[in-house]
């Protein structure tokens, strides 16, 4: 008894710091009203607003042709959102010293990115959930068959995706570079979801099709349209495989090469 007694506040003392720092992250961005409100526009735009267009302008009904745009312009939306919001918001507090005061409050390291990817994770589950609802309302695209599975692949990836946030904020720490950096990211991720549509990704030779299908985003959609459509679990193999590979990659590169100094 005593040893569970002993163990358990080493346990929660570290989610404690996780939540605090992801409650920090929190107050900051929801107080900043160009900053969400520039996400959220950008984000149903490019999430809700072409899958709209595209279901609106056939002339028969075809789930298949809404659910591939839907699941490509939401992965277009979690890159932005997770994987370039993570780069910039780490390199900005780095420069501004606010990652250097948070170790010197006597918080572990893996807290602080813990809570701030926690924060960004919410965020753009978030407006996942916003698009899909908007899609679901104002088209005949149906809810999928396993919800759960849904909001779980778009958390999943989410947080593989802001790992690489911070792997990015590693490589270019400079806040105005950061979202540069990001963008031939994004066009791949996007391309290989297909949200560019099912000519634009027929025209890939077949090499760079496979190699867009190991990103995370890859088995974004590989999961997600299992869970539209249903079927056999046994299929996720892969696809979890795939994500906890670059999960184990963002890990080890923040372990090694994460900085908390400003680069002067």
């Amino acid at each position: 008894m005593e040893l569970e007694a002993t163990a358990l506040p080493e346990v929660v003392a570290p989610v404690r710091e996780v939540l605090a720092v992801a409650r920090l992250g929190g107050r900051l961005f929801w107080r900043d009203g160009r900053a969400v409100g520039g996400i959220a526009a950008l984000g149903v735009c490019l999430g809700a607003g072409l899958p709209l267009l595209i279901a609106a302008s056939l002339r028969s009904r075809d789930v298949d042709v809404v659910l591939g745009m839907h699941l490509g312009m939401l992965a277009m939306v979690l890159t932005i959102v997770a994987t370039t919001q993570t780069a910039v918001t780490l390199s900005t507090r780095r420069e501004m010293l606010v990652l250097k005061r948070l170790r010197a409050s006597g918080l572990r390291g893996r807290a602080i990115i813990g809570g701030e990817l926690v924060n960004i994770v919410t965020q753009a589950s978030l407006l996942s959930a916003v698009v899909s609802v908007i899609l679901y309302t104002f088209t005949y695209l149906p809810p999928p068959e396993l919800p759960l599975l849904f909001a779980a692949c778009v958390v999943a990836v989410a947080g593989v995706l802001a790992l690489i946030g911070v792997v990015f904020s590693i490589v270019t720490r400079r806040p105005d570079l950061n979202a540069p950096a990001t963008i031939p990211f994004i066009l791949a991720t996007t391309v290989g979801a297909g949200g560019y549509g099912p000519f634009v990704t027929g025209l890939l030779p077949g090499w760079v099709r496979w190699t867009l299908d190991l990103l995370p985003t890859g088995a974004m959609v590989e999961i997600s349209r299992l869970a539209y459509r249903g079927g056999e679990l046994t299929t996720l193999t892969g696809p979890v495989l795939n994500l906890t590979v670059w999960a184990l990659l963002g890990l080890v590169a923040i372990r090694l090469l994460f900085r908390w100094d400003p680069r002067r």
